[in-house]
């Protein structure tokens, strides 16, 4: 393997150039570097087919190019891309807007504060956007506020959202350069650093939310703000579906409930420990995973509220939740905030919730010390499972279900 540059290489170089102009674009920073970063981003997108062209000029893989473009790259979204090329670079610089969306989580109903709009005209500091909300949740005579603070972003007076557009525009330019790898068929070094540097990038990988949300808790009796610690186990931009026949390997009978609990005590034997996971089921009996770690209980919440948002659109049937939880030996627990509740702490459960389309619900917990009983577990695997046991941060999907049950009822009798 030589190292020398590849037909492919320019337009490697070409796309991580792109890529690594938007890793830098970042949500709380000022205008002038973010319009600075999408300019950068769009000339860099653009010249990827420019020097791709020029690399294959009047060889054989030229027809091959010709269709790959017209396949991945002729589109609306492609369109809009060259589009704003030629406007910043020869008009001027990106108009870029900013939205900001508060929503406030009360486990019983979501608050959303009036949308903050921003240009380069009236941009104002992050911090300082929190920091106003300060009086507004000491009104509220809780003990804690739990928020979130969602971006999105347009070019001004669009309802494009921007993020969507990138992601398709870099999804198509992906496919484009990998059927093209596999036609040049070449060996080269240079490229493949180039390629390990483009799959180790951020901002088409992780999961939206993390680039454009922060989850925070406001603490009444303190005055302070505190931002949520995230994690989460990612499959990109794209979360697959799995079919249901998954579960078939850790039980052969039972529901799918059922399958769903002996899978993740199965895991807490091995692991000792297990990240939230919310399991999503559609009604072409598929499914998908949602894993994720937070240092606050918002996170949660605002999960849950996104789920409750699909249900209807995405024909999800059923949602599963399980999660380390605590038990407190004080009834007043409520009163308490969340560092507080920890001297209140009795024992650690691993439970597990279940709510379906037909206001069906489930729950089981276990008692982690004895996790590793398997006597213990099976006794709790047969016991009769707890109905009608949901936590506050479900009822979003709980309320989204009786909407549509009673719909449903009423079109049925309609009729």
């Amino acid at each position: 393997m030589e190292n020398k540059k590849s037909i492919l290489y320019p337009a490697l170089h070409k796309f991580y150039n792109a890529l690594n102009s938007l890793e830098r674009f970042e949500k709380g920073s000022n205008f002038f570097d973010n319009i600075g970063h999408l300019d950068n981003f769009f000339s860099e997108y653009r010249n990827i087919t420019f020097v791709l062209q020029k690399s294959i000029a009047k060889t054989e893989h030229m027809p091959l190019y010709e269709r790959l473009r017209d396949k991945y790259l002729v589109n609306d979204v492609g369109k809009w891309f060259i589009d704003k090329r030629n406007s910043v670079l020869k008009q001027k610089p990106f108009d870029l807007e900013k939205r900001i969306s508060i929503k406030i989580y009360t486990g019983k109903e979501i608050l959303s504060l009036p949308e903050l709009v921003y240009t380069i005209e009236n941009d104002e500091n992050y911090s300082s956007v929190i920091e106003s909300l300060r009086s507004s949740f000491l009104k509220i005579c809780e003990v804690e506020v739990f928020f979130s603070a969602e971006f999105t972003f347009y070019e001004r007076e669009s309802k494009v959202d921007l993020y969507d557009n990138f992601i398709f525009g870099i999804s198509q330019m992906k496919l484009l350069l990998a059927e093209m790898r596999k036609e040049l068929n070449e060996d080269c070094i240079l490229s493949k650093k180039l390629e390990k540097r483009i799959a180790d990038l951020n901002f088409y990988r992780v999961p939206k939310d993390f680039l454009l949300i922060d989850d925070y808790t406001f603490n009444c009796k303190h005055e302070t703000f505190e931002r949520a610690s995230r994690s989460a186990f990612s499959f990109g931009t794209d979360n697959p579906k799995g079919s249901i026949k998954f579960f078939d390997q850790f039980s052969p009978d039972g529901d799918i409930f059922h399958k769903f609990v002996l899978m993740h005590v199965s895991l807490m034997q091995l692991q000792e420990t297990l990240m939230p996971t919310i399991m999503v089921f559609f009604e072409d009996d598929r499914f998908e995973i949602n894993s994720f770690h937070s240092s606050i209980r918002t996170t949660v919440y605002r999960k849950f509220n996104e789920v409750a948002n699909r249900i209807e659109k995405e024909n999800i049937t059923k949602v599963f939740f399980v999660s380390e939880m605590q038990v407190y030996d004080t009834l007043n627990v409520k009163q308490l905030d969340s560092h507080d509740r920890e001297k209140h702490v009795q024992k650690e459960t691993l439970a597990f919730f279940m709510i379906d389309k037909d206001l069906k619900m489930n729950y089981h917990s276990f008692d982690i010390d004895k996790i590793k009983d398997i006597a213990y577990v099976a006794l709790t695997m047969a016991s009769e499972s707890n109905q009608n046991v949901l936590p506050a941060f479900m009822n979003p999907l709980k309320l989204e279900f009786k909407r549509l049950f009673k719909n449903a009822d009423r079109d049925n009798n309609a009729t």
